[in-house]
């Protein structure tokens, strides 16, 4: 078995889109077995896909949102609305440690599969529920993705520009934040069912996890009583602070000066020799008075350099500067590589690509990177078979009635 730090833990995965599978890969990748139990009509976000022509014959297989966050698992499709889905879903949670789902709080209750009832499966079962806006409260039943729990969590109120209106995040923020939040709650109630034998139903909230990590701006609030202020790539104490256009297309700089020495170091940098001997512009009010030509000056610097050069000459300094760096930048990048970071897979449909892979390592334990995103229903028979002992008759009968479907089920025609 490898020496991975989840090894021996299964976790039946019934959640969809991005923030629940994000949190079961990265458990997947740290080796746990995840069962990804899939809908029997398609890939949820990939469902507009499956019946396009994109130049595949499955093109749900070639969804990439679907494989970028799915890698490492195996995969069956589940009815659940049948009895016989039921039966099967049911004895998967009693070889299971976990199971999680992000549904909006009313549908497992109404599939008959909630924690009370499925606790009499597997007493010391830990279940994980991701509703976006709670269990319990006015607001439990509505649904909400990333960009809406963005908004709703606060964060989209001071993402934006001074003046301007609010923005959401370039990424879907509160699911990849939360994700992070479920994979740390799942192993913390891993650990603690090794001391004490006990399983929970274990609730994070989307939402939630989103105010948690800019509480500095509630005290702000509390402190001040003054909404905080969208402010850009501005900096309330420092200044220079923001991006840089450099040598070429689309290529940027990140610079950030927080004392008197880094400025002077700037200076020295970029050859603003009348900036150094002005020692008003020591003071950091007094650079933001003259912003428009010291940035002008900066720009003229960074815009005959490409955005690597201009980082490494000013790092070299003390300044703190970094590229703009993009995606074909990341997918190559030397020292990403070096590091081992990037997870490169090779899948039958989709063909290879580069993925972000596990933000922290370990000095005695290995990791699953490597692994691809399963084909659609690829380990249906495994599965039941294998894994669950199933008579071959019944295996058929599910598979052919389309409770367990093998490719999937258009919903057009049901």
């Amino acid at each position: 078995m490898p020496n991975t730090p989840l090894s021996g833990i299964r976790i039946a995965d019934l959640t969809n889109v991005i923030a629940g599978p994000v949190a079961t890969r990265v458990l997947a990748h740290l080796g746990a077995e995840v069962i990804k139990v899939e809908l029997p009509w398609g890939r949820a976000i990939g469902n507009i896909a499956m019946h396009g022509d994109n130049g595949s014959e499955r093109p749900y297989n070639v969804v990439t949102s679907f494989n970028e966050v799915n890698r490492a698992k195996k995969s069956i499709a589940i009815d659940l609305t049948l009895e016989d889905g039921k039966k099967i879903f049911k004895e998967i949670v009693s070889i299971s440690d976990v199971v999680i789902q992000n549904y909006s709080p009313r549908v497992m209750g109404n599939l008959g599969l909630s924690y009370e009832v499925l606790k009499e499966i597997r007493p010391d079962l830990i279940m994980v529920s991701m509703p976006a806006l709670g269990l319990e409260g006015p607001w439990s039943n509505y649904i909400s993705f990333g960009p809406g729990t963005d908004a709703l969590g606060g964060l989209s109120s001071i993402t934006g520009y001074q003046g301007d209106r609010p923005h959401k995040p370039g990424n879907f923020y509160a699911d990849h934040n939360s994700a992070f939040h479920v994979a740390t709650g799942i192993m913390s109630s891993i650990l603690r069912r090794q001391s004490n034998g006990l399983g929970e139903h274990l609730e994070i909230v989307l939402r939630e996890a989103t105010m948690s990590v800019i509480g500095e701006y509630f005290l702000e609030f509390q402190l001040t009583h003054n909404e905080p202020k969208r402010t850009g790539n501005d900096h309330h104490k420092y200044y220079p602070h923001g991006i840089f256009r450099c040598k070429g297309q689309d290529s940027w700089i990140a610079i950030s000066i927080e004392s008197v020495d880094e400025w002077n170091a700037l200076c020295t940098a970029i050859e603003a020799y009348d900036f150094l001997q002005n020692n008003a512009l020591n003071d950091v009010e007094e650079r933001i008075n003259k912003r428009q030509a010291i940035d002008k000056k900066i720009e003229k610097w960074t815009s005959k350099r490409n955005n690597t050069d201009a980082m490494i000459a000013l790092q070299s300094v003390g300044v703190k500067a970094g590229k703009v760096a993009k995606a074909s930048d990341l997918i190559d990048d030397p020292h990403l590589t070096e590091r081992k970071y990037l997870d490169r897979v090779d899948h039958p449909d989709a063909g290879p690509s580069t993925n972000p892979g596990l933000p922290f390592k370990f000095s005695n334990l290995e990791t699953k990177l490597g692994g691809r995103a399963p084909l659609y229903s690829e380990h249906t028979e495994h599965i039941l078979n294998s894994m669950l002992g199933f008579e071959t008759a019944f295996v058929q009968k599910v598979i052919r009635e389309g409770t367990t479907p093998l490719k999937p089920v258009d919903r057009m025609y049901q």
